[in-house]
């Protein structure tokens, strides 16, 4: 830089500059080396000190000065990249009249006004991102909670029906103490006269000596006969899905039986409470028609419900044993899916372990309803209860990890969550069937839910590390 375009040196302050070429006049302050030759930057030589320096002062200006040269280039490579991009792509050719037009000074401040419009622009990009997704989250916060104070009116409808059967019954009572006759309070009840009807349920077809098969009304079956102890956890939203499929279905009457086990007297001593009838399977089904009557005697309360609906198959196994219960149990559900963990006695899960499994799976449910689907084939990211249930048992992981309470167990699963959350998209495999495209979709219903566990099982046997597949 000749002397006379330099900035001017006077006064204590730094000169800042990249370098300049001595002509013969230097700024003051700075330490001059050979004519010709490359300055030291920022380097000061005291007042009146000869014009003259050490030739190692000189090296190790050239040095630094080609050190800062390259970064200024580097610099300015990415700087005009961003610029070409701002003033919509113009040729080199452009850029460089731009430069020669605006002049060096007015250039860079050009460049860094532009870079700082580019950086305000992309603070502001990520600010709107981040409160997007703190939205996203919100709303799904508040969809599982509706989701969850629907099944909870659900079930509550199901036991108000419950209480709505008694009354009638003991309506129909009533009126035949105070002088009606037997027909009237059976037909009342809703079940037809006949010396072979059984109070709770209804006609017998036909006795098979082993066990007796009767035409029952649901609604006081569900009511009047308790679920098996060691049966599967009633499930709401199970029996609504049923309900809804049934409704949109034109088969009339309900598939399958209902299977109940009578207790004999033996079996019930331990206590007067204790039921002499046991629902061991179908409660699902007994709750699908609770839900679907209410329902369609809420929209036409005059009519009758349609043919069939009103009737289920009973079969009933008479004076059994409570291990007879559990053989019978056992054997219903080895011929249907059934998760060894709901199997009594040996081949399932101890009543001890269930209860912790039982409660850290329904509340993970509660937490991430909107994940939770009845069908136990649901796809991923998605999550069937009794799937998970049956893997926690089977991985051994509440011995293993030696929990005792549901809350552990439930805090253990958050923290799998959380891990899996971590991991990038471009790390997640296929694997199995699963298709890279059905995996990239997963992987975006699973981040905008922030629930990962449906993705993949292999955290289940993992205490440490999480693994990144999906399948």
């Amino acid at each position: 830089v000749a002397p006379d375009t330099f900035p001017s040196a006077s006064g204590p302050g730094v000169v800042r500059g990249v370098a300049f070429v001595s002509t013969g006049g230097l700024p003051a302050g700075l330490v001059p080396c050979r004519p010709g030759s490359i300055s030291a930057l920022g380097r000061r030589a005291p007042v009146g000190a000869p014009l003259s320096a050490p030739r190692k002062d000189c090296r190790q200006g050239v040095v630094g000065a080609k050190a800062i040269l390259d970064k200024l280039a580097q610099g300015m490579q990415g700087i005009t990249a961003g610029l070409t991009d701002a003033i919509n792509g113009p040729e080199k050719n452009d850029i460089l009249q731009l430069r020669e037009a605006l002049g060096d000074q007015e250039f860079d401040a050009v460049k860094d006004l532009v870079s700082q419009l580019m950086a305000q622009q992309r603070k502001e990009m990520r600010e709107v991102k981040a409160q997007s997704a703190a939205e996203q989250k919100k709303l799904q916060r508040e969809l599982n909670g509706y989701s969850n104070k629907v099944r909870d009116l659900e079930f509550q409808l199901i036991m108000a029906a419950n209480e709505v059967t008694d009354l009638e019954e003991q309506i129909a009572d009533y009126k035949y103490e105070l002088g009606g006759d037997e027909e009237t309070a059976v037909q009342l009840r809703g079940r037809p006269a006949n010396p072979e009807v059984h109070p709770v349920f209804g006609t017998l077809i036909s006795d098979f000596g082993y066990k007796k098969v009767y035409a029952a009304d649901p609604a006081t079956i569900y009511s009047k006969v308790p679920i098996y102890k060691k049966q599967r956890t009633f499930r709401t939203e199970r029996a609504s899905a049923m309900a809804e499929a049934k409704a949109k279905m034109g088969v009339s009457g309900w598939p399958g039986t209902i299977t109940v086990v009578e207790l004999d007297d033996q079996a019930v001593v331990q206590g007067a409470d204790d039921p002499t009838f046991v629902l061991v399977d179908g409660q699902h089904r007994l709750g699908a028609y609770t839900i679907l009557s209410r329902r369609l005697k809420s929209r036409n309360p005059g009519q009758p419900l349609p043919a069939g609906m009103g009737e289920m198959l009973v079969e009933v196994y008479p004076q059994a044993t409570d291990e007879m219960a559990a053989e019978v149990f056992t054997e219903i559900n080895k011929a249907e899916p059934c998760k060894l963990v709901d199997l009594p006695g040996q081949s399932g899960a101890p009543p001890e372990v269930r209860a912790v499994i039982d409660e850290a799976a329904e509340e993970l449910r509660r937490m991430h309803a909107n994940m939770f689907k009845p069908s136990e084939k649901c796809r991923t990211p998605h999550m069937n209860i009794d799937n998970l249930r049956d893997e926690l048992w089977q991985s051994g992981v509440v011995t293993r990890m030696g929990f005792t309470r549901g809350d552990e167990l439930l805090q253990w699963m958050v923290d799998k969550n959380a891990k899996l959350g971590e991991i990038p998209d471009e790390e997640w495999t296929p694997k199995r069937r699963t298709r890279a495209a059905t995996l990239q979709n997963a992987l975006v219903k699973a981040r905008a839910n922030g629930f990962f566990l449906g993705l993949e099982w292999d955290w289940i046997n993992d205490d440490e590390a999480v693994a990144g597949e999906a399948g």
